[in-house]
């Protein structure tokens, strides 16, 4: 197996814990700016770097080499953190 190979392997098995954190950051994220001021600088830009994580990661996940479980995991994040965006006004459809 090349360098190469083994590396995009490892990167393989290692997506479902990237895009876990990633989306438990973003919902940190979304609950900063739901307690920030409505037109707040905060509030503008945690929403913004969720939206761009959710994404991102929507994006991605759709491409990536995931067991069932961590599928429906990424999944149900996903969703969780949908919510939260769209509680703070974004439209997701």
């Amino acid at each position: 197996m090349t360098k190469a190979a083994r590396t995009l392997e490892q990167i393989e098995k290692t997506a479902a814990t990237f895009f876990i954190s990633d989306l438990e950051l973003a919902m940190t994220l979304t609950r900063i700016a739901s307690n920030a001021s409505e037109d707040s600088e905060k509030r503008i830009r945690n929403q913004a770097n969720a939206r761009h994580a959710y994404d991102d990661i929507f994006r991605m996940s759709n491409n990536a080499h995931l067991t069932d479980e961590e599928r429906r995991e990424v999944g149900n994040k996903l969703e969780e953190l949908r919510s939260a965006l769209q509680q703070l006004g974004e439209d997701l459809t």
